[in-house]
């Protein structure tokens, strides 16, 4: 049974993730740009971004439109919210508009649960404080799963900023339901206390994690959700953490991927992004695809 709205990986079982990935395969085999889909036609998506985004609102932006959705864009600071006015007040006048879905990325977590209290429209989270971002993650998923064409016995590392990382946390949920193994590296102090809930193993070293892995997802420094403090220097980041070309290319069959935007020079050397087993851009294609597959599939629900 395919869940009313998408607010958490979890929400998805396996049944429900390979349905999504035959739908987005679908969509990537007979798109065609000078036709539309007409999955939506006839429903109206609010996108509701009260945070900075830029791929992901614009993946489900040209998503929607793609399956012949009217799209209402919604921005915090230049509504009604920014004089006072409640966002259950504001959803209650959104919905007035006869809106069908609403995709929702905020700052804080917990928002699309609360909206969901609000209305019976689709929601689908977009991204909440460093609770979760479940699109991400189905979009990872998809293309590990067209490269390797597989998920059983596959070896996935994420490196980087875990402690802050919304999308580590619907990756590590979402990626065990489809039975791949999943570790983590990173900064002791970017790491969550308690990892008893996710019983994931940990990396030594982005050496042993490059070694071991068939995937490696790195994450950004999330510095608009970090405390200060809990780095010593960037230079010390960048020389334990920071994933350069010489260590990456010992490894032969290994695939790079990053949610973006990537903190080049940081993170990641920037000749990586280059190289044909990195994912990176092919990422941000497939998104739109997976996005298109997990709103066709919730309206008709």
């Amino acid at each position: 049974m395919f869940p009313k709205n998408l607010i958490s990986a979890e929400n998805l079982n396996k049944k429900n993730l390979y349905q999504i990935f035959e739908k987005a395969h679908y969509f990537e085999e007979n798109y065609n740009p000078k036709e539309k889909f007409d999955d939506l036609f006839g429903h109206t998506v609010a996108l509701a971004f009260f945070e900075n985004s830029t791929r992901t609102r614009l993946s489900f932006e040209l998503a929607a439109k793609r399956l012949s959705a009217e799209t209402l864009n919604f921005t915090a600071s230049t509504s009604s919210l920014a004089k006072g006015e409640s966002l259950a007040d504001t959803i209650r006048t959104i919905d007035a508009m006869l809106v069908n879905m609403y995709v929702i990325r905020n700052q804080y977590a917990g928002v699309p649960n609360f909206v969901a209290t609000i209305t019976d429209n689709i929601i689908i989270n977009a991204g909440d404080g460093k609770h979760e971002h479940p699109t991400q993650a189905l979009l990872d998923a998809y293309t590990i799963l067209k490269h390797y064409s597989k998920f059983e016995g596959l070896k996935i590392s994420i490196v980087g900023d875990i402690l802050n990382s919304r999308v580590a946390r619907s990756n590590i949920v979402m990626l065990r339901e489809l039975c791949a193994e999943v570790r983590l590296f990173g900064a002791g102090t970017l790491m969550p206390q308690h990892l008893n809930c996710w019983n994931a193993e940990l990396h030594n070293d982005i050496d042993e994690a490059i070694n071991w892995s068939d995937v490696l997802i790195m994450l950004r420094l999330q510095n608009e959700r970090m405390q200060s403090g809990l780095l010593p220097s960037m230079s010390e980041y960048i020389k334990f953490y920071q994933l350069t070309l010489e260590k990456f290319i010992k490894k032969d069959k290994i695939i790079l991927m990053h949610p973006g935007p990537v903190n080049y020079g940081v993170e990641l050397d920037h000749r990586v992004t280059k190289l044909h087993n990195s994912m990176i851009d092919r990422q941000v294609t497939n998104g739109v695809f997976t996005r298109m597959a997990v709103m066709s599939l919730l309206a008709k629900k």
